[in-house]
């Protein structure tokens, strides 16, 4: 990627010069990805939203200005009742990688939670899975986009529960799931009680993410690198208060998965100027920029781009966090080079009076 090199940002960079360089996604929630307006369409069929006008169904799916975690991740339960049949799931699915690609992701790496999108109807988890990763195989052939998928499990999960979406992920490796995650409420719910499960899955081949060090603390980190052996954090900007846990996230490549807006909107940091991400750069840490949540926060992986130029960053910086995550993506080899490659292309490709290059 040398062609980045040496691309100080110039004060006239817009975010139409950004949304057009490639990236990479490796930290979306499938969950967090739906559009409004299906949203609103899918509603009148939900016994539970069927009543509410568009701005009470807004508030209650997207960042209404709360800066409270608890109060974030409620949005969730309200987005689980959107799935009351099969082609509402096939929708979310389609439309999330259909707005990845517009977002010039070449590579992303989609996760959901079986269960989310199963238990409001009484669906089968397995079943789920497939509709959502058949349809987003389809959009992506379309968009010419990559696609795999982290399945998720929730920490408040039962241990049978949690078993079965490990289940579902083995056996449809071939269908592209190459991960498990780790997700909800680190303050409430512990990850030692998944060592086995995570174990098991790292020794079948699996790629393992866990959301840690996001409203927890560096031992949340501690715990996700110790106890389930992550390849990748979500999250993890708690890290920067351990410098022994810097020194391991550095020396072991586990890197993090990047979240600014989200970080912001959950209050775990009180602003974008107090988020601690040039201080992980600083430190080397390994890291990769990600949206998280980008339709219930209203954002892009470009805006993301954008808030770290605001920071300081350059975007040499920031290409090179897209670098890092073709190194730590849950990919073969030779799927990392080919991709490598790929972006190098389209880089090189760029017009060359683009001031953004």
């Amino acid at each position: 990627m040398s062609d980045a090199r040496n691309h100080d940002v110039p004060s006239g960079l817009t975010r139409h010069a950004l949304h057009r360089w490639p990236k990479i996604e490796l930290h979306r929630h499938l969950e967090g990805c739906v559009r409004f307006e299906t949203a609103w369409h899918w509603a009148q069929r939900s016994p539970d939203l069927a009543g509410l006008d568009q701005d009470e169904l807004r508030r209650r799916i997207e960042f209404d200005g709360v800066r409270d975690f608890t109060h974030f991740l409620n949005r969730f339960a309200s987005l689980r009742q959107l799935y009351t049949c099969r082609e509402a799931i096939e929708q979310v699915a389609w439309e999330a990688v259909e707005d990845a690609a517009a977002e010039h992701i070449r590579y992303l790496e989609l996760r959901f939670s079986p269960d989310h999108f199963a238990s409001y109807a009484g669906f089968d988890m397995e079943t789920v899975t497939l509709w959502i990763v058949d349809a987003a195989a389809a959009a992506a052939r379309l968009h010419n986009i990559r696609v795999r998928y982290l399945l998720t499990i929730a920490r408040n999960y039962d241990e049978q529960t949690a078993a079965e979406i490990l289940s579902i992920a083995l056996r449809h490796r071939d269908r592209g799931i190459v991960g498990l995650d780790l997700a909800g409420n680190e303050l409430l719910y512990p990850a030692v009680p998944f060592a086995a499960l995570f174990a098991r899955a790292r020794e079948e081949g699996l790629g393992v993410t866990v959301h840690a060090g996001e409203a927890g603390p560096a031992a949340s980190v501690w715990e996700a690198v110790e106890e389930l052996g992550a390849h990748r954090i979500g999250h993890g900007i708690r890290c920067v208060d351990d410098v022994r846990l810097v020194h391991t996230l550095r020396e072991r490549r586990i890197a993090l998965e990047v979240c600014l807006t989200s970080n912001v909107q959950t209050g775990v940091v009180p602003s974008l100027l107090d988020h601690p991400l040039r201080r992980l750069v600083q430190a080397g840490v390994p890291l990769t920029l990600c949206s998280d949540d980008p339709r219930i926060s209203r954002i892009t992986l470009t805006d993301e781009w954008r808030n770290a130029l605001d920071l300081g960053l350059s975007l040499e910086q920031i290409v090179g966090f897209t670098l890092q995550a073709v190194e730590h993506a849950f990919l073969t080899s030779a799927e990392k080079e080919e991709l490598r490659e790929a972006l190098a292309r389209e880089i090189r490709a760029l017009p060359v009076n683009d001031p953004s290059r």
